[in-house]
């Protein structure tokens, strides 16, 4: 049996060494990482490699996150329409908005006032309950290069560490071919997923993205972009 799985990376403060091992990038938009010049080059040279490229939100007030999240996706659109390329996704910084439903629907509201074709990658929980209402398609992701908690939320590092590759593609493994995950209470998560994630700053993101993709190809795990992902979900 073959399977079919995107993985997409976070990246804040350049890292375009990645784009040559991956389908999808999420791009940060200047708030909390990143800044004009970053997300040229990124979009740039992502356009370049054929590959999906997303708006990695931030925001702080909820009460302004609607006209924060307009922002940074008109901001990372207009680099790449001036590349020739268009945005594939819009995913928020952090779990937060997965477990709040006034930070969800600002989310939602924003990207369906900009552009209801956009898939929304995002924690489980809120997103995804008010996804119909919205008009959007939104997944949720599974998380590698992080330990989940046993609510199904993944441990944020505030310093984010390096991971052992066969850690990593120990949970690639279980999400893609069990659609689970183990906590770190023990218990099984269900967590099924089109996406898997990795994080851009963890210090030996190169290492550790090459060790996937060689062990998920010798698992007949294609990886691949965001949209034919979700159709093979």
């Amino acid at each position: 049996m073959t399977w079919k799985i995107n993985i997409n990376t976070d990246l804040g403060d350049g890292g375009e060494e990645l784009v040559p091992l991956i389908p999808s990038v999420t791009v940060a938009c200047g708030f909390h990482a990143g800044d004009p010049r970053t997300m040229h080059r990124v979009t740039a040279q992502a356009v370049e490699a054929g590959i999906d490229v997303g708006a990695l939100v931030s925001f702080g007030d909820p009460s302004r996150l609607r006209d924060d999240v307009l922002y940074q996706i008109g901001a990372l659109d207009a680099f790449l329409r001036a590349e020739g390329g268009a945005m594939r996704h819009v995913k928020p910084y952090g779990p937060l908005c997965g477990r709040r439903e006034e930070y969800a629907r600002a989310l939602l509201e924003a990207v369906a006032a900009y552009d209801d074709e956009m898939i929304v990658i995002a924690g489980p929980g809120w997103p995804q309950r008010l996804a119909g209402e919205y008009g959007l398609t939104v997944v949720h992701e599974g998380y590698i290069d992080l330990e989940y908690g046993s609510d199904g939320y993944p441990q944020v590092e505030q310093v984010k560490k390096a991971h052992h590759p066969d850690d990593v593609v120990r949970r690639a493994l279980g999400i893609v071919k069990e659609r689970t995950a183990r906590a770190l209470d023990g218990s099984m998560l269900d967590v099924a997923t089109p996406t898997l994630a990795l994080h851009g700053d963890m210090p030996n993101i190169l290492e550790v993205t090459r060790h996937v993709r060689q062990r998920l190809a010798e698992e007949d795990i294609e990886v691949v972009g965001l949209t034919p992902a979700l159709a093979a979900a």
